[in-house]
């Protein structure tokens, strides 16, 4: 899913970007959201959050790359990506064929996004995505990921279509959850990565969650030039290795409030 922008930077020193601090080392430019909490978010003028503490242990493992993280807004990294100024982006990102084929991306995901359902207390029963037949539900914007999962849908089920509008006010996460518990909408449908959870509960929402109803792997996506072809297979190494110690496990848990590793 897309998401959102402050200078961050891994470790203390802060990378210049001139090519590596050491002799033999080089430096790599990564883009982040500096404000799409729990993803990536700036705190206390630092650069944190789910990707970018995978992407800090990342760069531990690394010996002959040091990371450089800025924040920077989506469309700014993807265009930035393209070009060659950035290295790698991460933007709690799918996968895609045209993104398959434009760019480099490591063999293990870094997490996944789970595709939830949100309904009041009183609408409990709603568990699937079929169940969203005939409900009125919280329009998604008409350029997202929700948009074109429940378009996907559709297409897939034409004989049990889910009716929704589309809107692109901006209205936040946190007044479409109250707009689901007060019965103005009987669903929201979003990726449970955006920060619900503390939502929530620091609102004292009465809201069900269901399961996922679709599971999407989420990948870093890297410049594709032979240059990074090694870079590439080292952080899939990494990204492998930080798996199966639970690492990425804890991460999960500590800034989205479950393992969604659970799911795999």
């Amino acid at each position: 899913m897309s998401l959102i922008f402050l200078l961050g930077a891994c470790g203390s020193d802060g990378a210049s970007g001139d090519g590596g601090s050491e002799a033999g080392v080089r430096t790599i430019e990564v883009a982040v959201p500096p404000a799409a909490k729990p993803l990536s978010y700036t705190e206390n003028g630092e650069l944190t959050g789910y990707e970018v503490e995978i992407l800090r242990k990342v760069d531990e493992k690394l010996q002959d790359y040091e990371f450089h993280i800025v924040g920077v807004g989506d469309s700014a990294a993807e265009v930035g990506l393209d070009t060659g100024k950035y290295d790698l982006i991460a933007q709690g990102l799918f996968l895609s064929k045209e993104r398959e084929e434009k760019y480099l991306i490591p063999s293990e995901s870094n997490g996944a996004s789970l595709m939830k359902i949100y309904t009041n207390e009183e609408n409990k029963d709603i568990e699937t995505l079929e169940d969203l037949v005939g409900k009125n539900i919280s329009p998604p914007n008409p350029s997202g990921g929700v948009f074109n999962f429940l378009t996907e849908y559709n297409e897939e089920n034409p004989d049990n279509q889910i009716e929704f509008k589309t809107s692109d006010s901006g209205i936040s996460y946190a007044d479409r959850l109250k707009e689901v518990e007060s019965g103005k909408y009987d669903a929201l449908v979003l990726p449970s990565n955006l920060g619900q959870n503390e939502i929530i509960e620091q609102a004292g929402l009465k809201i069900h969650t269901t399961e996922p109803v679709k599971i999407f792997p989420t990948y870093f996506l890297i410049h594709k030039s032979e240059e990074n072809e090694a870079l590439n297979e080292e952080i899939s190494k990494a990204l492998a290795e930080l798996k199966e110690d639970g690492t990425l496990s804890e991460l999960s848990v500590k800034y989205y409030g479950e393992d969604v590793f659970q799911y795999e």
